[in-house]
């Protein structure tokens, strides 16, 4: 059975930071109006399990 493809991924965004982006768009993910960018991987990790799990909606313009 083929791996499922995630909406959202973590890249690099600085020397020791990242952000969630939406592999669609490629657009940096926002949430309440905050881009998720500047994270602790840790951090990152989180929120994108959060949202390919759906249990977290990014802003509507970042799905544009």
């Amino acid at each position: 059975m083929p791996k499922a493809e995630h909406r959202f991924d973590i890249r690099k965004d600085g020397e020791f930071t990242w952000e969630i982006f939406d592999t669609r768009t490629g657009r940096t993910v926002t949430i309440d109006g905050k881009p998720r960018a500047g994270l602790k991987l840790d951090e990152a990790d989180i929120y994108v399990d959060l949202l390919n799990s759906g249990d977290q909606t990014p802003d509507e313009e970042t799905l544009q």
